[in-house]
């Protein structure tokens, strides 16, 4: 059986953007909160979490804000020298691009896995409904049977 709308598995609107910029500021809060501790290690983690948790909740379309939203923050905040945006070194730029390329990949997992989690969702609904009017008319057909006898 072919599934075609197996894309409507996410919840969308205004609840689903409002959660993920949320979410960046969450992250932002708590990455800030540490910054003395860090300092310029592991500048885009947390962005990558709430990333991730908004692409299970909420689809690849809010998370890819999140993306854009956390990249610049993060580059701004926590890469020396801090609270500017001076030109990235090399090793600033392949950091930023393996985290988005990480980002980018954990959320296309799991809007894979959400489209299958709901495609099989669809199915069983699909196939209980079929085994619902196929036990109606078998029992239509007996009660035909039974009244012609």
């Amino acid at each position: 059986m072919k599934i075609l709308n197996s894309r409507r598995w996410a919840k969308s609107g205004a609840e689903a953007y409002f959660f993920a910029v949320f979410g960046v500021f969450v992250a932002f809060c708590i990455r800030f909160s540490l910054h003395g501790f860090l300092q310029a290690n592991i500048p885009m983690t947390f962005f990558i979490l709430n990333t991730i948790v908004i692409a299970l909740f909420y689809g690849y379309v809010p998370s890819i804000l999140t993306i854009v939203l956390s990249v610049p923050l993060a580059f701004f905040f926590f890469v020396p020298p801090f609270d500017s945006f001076d030109v990235p070194t090399p090793q600033d730029g392949f950091v930023f691009a393996s985290y988005i390329l990480i980002a980018l990949i954990a959320v296309g997992i799991v809007e894979w896995l959400q489209r299958e989690r709901y495609k099989a969702d669809l199915t069983s609904r699909v196939s209980n409904s079929n085994f619902q009017l196929l036990s109606e008319a078998s029992s239509a057909i007996k009660r035909a049977k039974n009244q012609i006898s």
